[in-house]
């Protein structure tokens, strides 16, 4: 079964969120705005520091498909958005090694 971070390849994160999200995402990665909150294989929940109250993201793996929500309009409105990506890109580099990647 595949984990959160087996979904969460840079190019399934710029296909789901779009070039502006994702540039807009890799700068709050850059900067340390991703605090995870629940870090596991099938699971992850974050709090990106990026505006007041700081949106929370849900990832999970359900059945192989990367399933996610966030708590600001964009996420709300089923968009992908800036949070989404800089959480995906922290939990990419993050997450160990893939075969291949070594």
């Amino acid at each position: 079964m595949a984990s959160v971070a087996d979904l969460v390849e840079e190019r399934a994160i710029r296909q789901l969120v779009g070039p502006e999200p994702y540039a807009d995402g890799l700068a709050l990665a850059d900067s340390g705005a991703v605090r995870l909150v629940e870090f596991g294989p099938m699971t992850v929940v974050a709090e990106v520091a990026d505006g007041s109250p700081e949106p929370r993201v849900e990832l999970e793996s359900l059945d192989g498909e990367l399933a996610w929500r966030c708590e600001c309009p964009e996420g709300v409105a089923g968009l992908g958005c800036r949070h989404l990506a800089a959480t995906a890109i922290v939990i990419w580099r993050r997450s160990p090694a893939r075969r291949g990647e070594q």
